[in-house]
């Protein structure tokens, strides 16, 4: 895991509802940039194909989100600890660039 994620672990905070997120968006350049540095994460399992995908938000639930990140793994031995990993990292990722999750 890149060593400057690892502050993010103090400051890292669960939303289960986002609200007053008033006219705040996340613009395309940082989509990009987003799913830029998920391929720059060091997984578990190299052998593991993985893949992510941004969606806007109108078919998850509503929780108030403007957008869902979908993971997806290849089926093989460890495959839910790789993806978690994976996932852990991106959730950091989003904390340490004021992006609240869930």
């Amino acid at each position: 895991m890149k060593k400057n994620l690892y502050n993010m672990i103090f400051k890292r905070k669960s939303f289960h509802l986002f609200r007053n997120s008033g006219n705040d968006r996340i613009p395309d350049e940082e989509i990009k940039e987003i799913e830029k540095e998920f391929n720059s994460f060091e997984p578990l399992l190299d052998n593991i194909k993985i893949k992510m995908k941004i969606v806007k938000d109108s078919t998850t639930c509503k929780r108030g989100q403007e957008y869902c990140i979908l993971l997806y793994s290849e089926k093989k031995d460890n495959y839910l600890q790789n993806i978690g990993y994976i996932g852990e990292q991106l959730d950091l990722y989003l904390v340490s660039k004021n992006i609240g999750t869930l």
